[in-house]
Protein backbone atom coordinates (compact mmCIF):
# COMPACT_ATOMS: atom_id res chain seq x y z
CA UNK A 1 0.00 0.00 0.00
CA UNK A 2 1.18 3.41 -1.07
CA UNK A 3 1.04 5.93 1.72
CA UNK A 4 2.43 8.79 -0.09
CA UNK A 5 1.39 12.29 0.83
CA UNK A 6 0.34 14.34 -1.96
CA UNK A 7 1.75 17.70 -1.09
CA UNK A 8 5.03 16.40 -0.46
CA UNK A 9 4.71 14.76 -4.15
CA UNK A 10 3.66 18.43 -5.03
CA UNK A 11 6.49 20.16 -2.85
CA UNK A 12 9.20 17.66 -4.37
CA UNK A 13 8.52 18.68 -8.06
CA UNK A 14 8.02 22.38 -7.55
CA UNK A 15 11.83 22.07 -6.11
CA UNK A 16 12.70 20.11 -8.58
CA UNK A 17 11.26 22.04 -11.77
CA UNK A 18 12.93 25.07 -9.76
CA UNK A 19 16.26 23.27 -9.92
CA UNK A 20 15.73 22.55 -13.64
CA UNK A 21 15.27 26.25 -14.48
CA UNK A 22 17.62 27.85 -12.36
CA UNK A 23 20.63 25.73 -14.13
CA UNK A 24 18.60 26.15 -17.63
CA UNK A 25 19.18 30.16 -17.12
CA UNK A 26 22.47 29.42 -15.59
CA UNK A 27 23.72 27.52 -18.47
CA UNK A 28 21.60 30.20 -21.20
CA UNK A 29 23.75 32.80 -19.53
CA UNK A 30 27.04 31.07 -19.75
CA UNK A 31 26.77 30.63 -23.50
CA UNK A 32 25.98 34.30 -23.76
CA UNK A 33 28.73 35.88 -21.84
CA UNK A 34 30.61 33.32 -23.82
CA UNK A 35 29.61 34.29 -27.49
CA UNK A 36 29.93 37.68 -26.77
CA UNK A 37 33.67 37.11 -25.56
CA UNK A 38 33.95 35.80 -28.44
CA UNK A 39 32.65 38.38 -30.59
CA UNK A 40 35.27 40.32 -29.17
CA UNK A 41 33.76 41.97 -26.19
CA UNK A 42 35.21 42.47 -22.62
CA UNK A 43 34.96 40.75 -19.70
CA UNK A 44 32.55 43.01 -18.28
CA UNK A 45 30.52 43.63 -21.16
CA UNK A 46 30.46 39.65 -21.80
CA UNK A 47 28.98 39.76 -17.91
CA UNK A 48 26.83 42.06 -18.94
CA UNK A 49 25.49 40.72 -21.33
CA UNK A 50 24.94 37.18 -19.88
CA UNK A 51 23.70 38.71 -16.68
CA UNK A 52 20.89 40.08 -19.11
CA UNK A 53 20.33 36.33 -20.73
CA UNK A 54 20.46 35.07 -17.38
CA UNK A 55 17.48 37.28 -15.88
CA UNK A 56 15.65 37.21 -19.22
CA UNK A 57 15.82 33.47 -19.66
CA UNK A 58 14.86 33.30 -15.81
CA UNK A 59 11.83 35.53 -17.00
CA UNK A 60 10.32 33.48 -19.54
CA UNK A 61 10.72 30.08 -18.22
CA UNK A 62 9.37 30.87 -15.08
CA UNK A 63 6.44 32.47 -16.81
CA UNK A 64 5.94 29.54 -18.90
CA UNK A 65 5.89 27.41 -15.81
CA UNK A 66 3.44 29.19 -13.74
CA UNK A 67 1.21 29.13 -16.74
CA UNK A 68 1.77 25.70 -17.16
CA UNK A 69 0.83 25.21 -13.48
CA UNK A 70 -1.94 26.80 -13.64
CA UNK A 71 -3.48 25.45 -16.97
CA UNK A 72 -2.70 21.84 -15.45
CA UNK A 73 -4.31 22.42 -12.11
Amino acid sequence: MNSTNPHTTATAVTVLALAVVLLLAAALGAVAGWLARMDGAGRPAALSRAGAAFGGALTVISAVLTLLHSVLR
